[in-house]
């Protein structure tokens, strides 16, 4: 904030329009750094106001003006204005590097991984200093994501973050996905060391959660329950109750706090056919009606017959196939 009130006075006193223009830019970029390292949304507003009254043709104004639009999730807009610099203007290797990095950036956010892939693989072919290590560092993260269907990403995120000499989460987090897929207790153990030398307990308690070991899945229980992390809790208690009959209430208890989706279903569901217990049958039921899941409600009603109401839930699970089938036709209309 102190280089912030120098340069706001700066402006006040200054009348050269050209130093005031330098002046402004830099305020605006000082406000976007501030931002980036608090989170306050009032300082990326206070720099786009700056920016808009800035000459849209300089370089360095629409390169930040772009950095600010990936952070108010106007990708599409971001994209647009790194593009229109690559085309329009002639700018260094090394500047040009830079904003394919944004561009790679605005396509991860996007969600368009495999086009944030390509262009980080292309930098770091082509680049060096600064602009390789953070290209490094946001195709990690690609990888991650792309590691979630097909591991060799995951193998390849692993190859990048061992040249670092710093561990870090991602470290971590790619240990314990490889340690996943392989069942690999040595990797469990690598991801368990990254996190406890980072003193990070929420990293720690999700590469517990992979482990088998009755241990860590308490351990990981202990601090879920101690961040207030329901949904992350029940998962944890699920896995145990293979172990642990008993836990089977808790669980129905515990799920009460969790958001309704395909997750929750698929637990209690899973619970009702290993105990038989319909109560878990008749909670999924619950949470499938509240995000409309027909096909599931269907199925469940036709279950649900064989213990109470046989007519009126066969009649239900007629109904909800019907809605099922209407839902399809809509969707391929």
């Amino acid at each position: 904030m102190e280089r912030i009130m120098k340069i706001e006075e700066e402006l006040k006193k200054e009348r050269n329009k050209t130093r005031r223009y330098i002046l402004s830019l830099s305020l605006a970029e000082e406000y976007y750094n501030l931002y980036r390292v608090t989170k306050n949304i009032d300082f990326l507003d206070r720099a786009l106001n700056i920016v808009s009254n800035l000459d849209k043709k300089d370089v360095r104004v629409l390169n930040l003006l772009g950095l600010i639009y990936i952070e108010k999730g106007n990708l599409d807009s971001a994209i647009s204005i790194f593009e229109e610099i690559l085309s329009k203007y002639k700018i260094s290797d090394d500047d040009k590097y830079i904003v394919l990095y944004n561009i790679s950036l605005a396509y991860f956010r996007k969600g368009e991984i495999n086009k944030a892939y390509a262009i980080l693989r292309n930098i770091i072919l082509n680049s060096k200093g600064e602009i390789n290590v953070l290209s490094k560092k946001l195709l990690v993260k690609v990888c991650l994501k792309l590691g979630e269907k097909d591991i060799k990403y995951v193998e390849e995120a692993r190859s990048i973050l061992e040249n670092f000499e710093i561990p870090s989460e991602d470290l971590a987090i790619t240990y314990a996905a490889l340690a996943k897929y392989y069942n690999n207790r040595e990797l469990l153990n690598k991801a368990k060391e990254v996190a406890i030398l980072l003193k990070n307990e929420r990293i720690l308690a999700d590469v517990l959660s992979i482990s088998d070991d009755e241990n860590d899945l308490r351990k990981a229980l202990e601090i879920y329950t101690r961040l207030g992390d329901y949904k992350d809790q029940l998962k944890v208690l699920y896995k145990l109750s293979a172990k642990d009959f008993t836990l089977f209430p808790e669980i129905l208890e515990r799920i009460k706090n969790m958001d309704d989706n395909k997750d929750k279903i698929l637990i209690l569901y899973d619970i009702y056919r290993r105990t038989r217990i319909y109560q878990f049958l008749k909670e999924a039921i619950k949470s499938a009606e509240k995000i409309g899941d027909f096909l599931f409600l269907a199925r469940a009603y036709s279950e649900l017959a064989n213990y109470e109401n046989e007519i009126i839930n066969l009649r239900k699970s007629i109904s909800y196939y019907e809605k099922y089938i209407q839902q399809l036709e809509n969707e391929n209309a």
